[in-house]
């Protein structure tokens, strides 16, 4: 009887530590595609054709963007790849909303700062990038 009290505590905690492990590391992978989303657009801001003499990119004029409804929990890469499972999805839909604020530093100067918010579990999770870009010429 001592054993089996012995054997019930170890398999509580054994499974309360697996339980929490899972949710660490499901707040992990949200977190990287949440900043994935947000490198997405810096690369955008930094890889866009930007001439001096030219018109500004939309993209580089200075104001707000928000995209919101962005799929966190999209696991079309893995079905394409062959390694879909019950394990690679999330028990529920996340959304994220991705803002973009675009100042002037200078006239040749812009800074971008990418923000993507989403909410797991009754939380709210924020990730930022910032860059700053100057035109391709002088």
């Amino acid at each position: 009887m001592f054993a089996v009290g012995i054997m019930a505590v170890f398999v509580c905690g054994s499974l309360t530590a697996l339980t929490q492990m899972n949710r660490y590391a499901a707040i992990a992978r949200l977190r990287t595609l949440a900043l994935a989303f947000a490198q997405q657009k810096i690369d955008l801001v930094m890889t866009t054709p930007w001439n001096v003499a030219g018109t500004v990119p939309t993209i580089l004029t200075a104001g707000t963007t928000t995209e919101n409804s962005l799929p966190l929990d999209n696991d079309n890469y893995n079905s394409e790849a062959g390694l879909s499972s019950p394990f690679t999805s999330l028990d529920m839909n996340i959304n994220a909303t991705r803002t973009t604020v675009v100042s002037n530093v200078s006239a040749r100067v812009i800074q971008a700062v990418v923000t993507v918010s989403y909410t797991y579990r009754g939380r709210t999770y924020t990730v930022s990038l910032n860059t700053l870009r100057t035109t391709d010429n002088i």
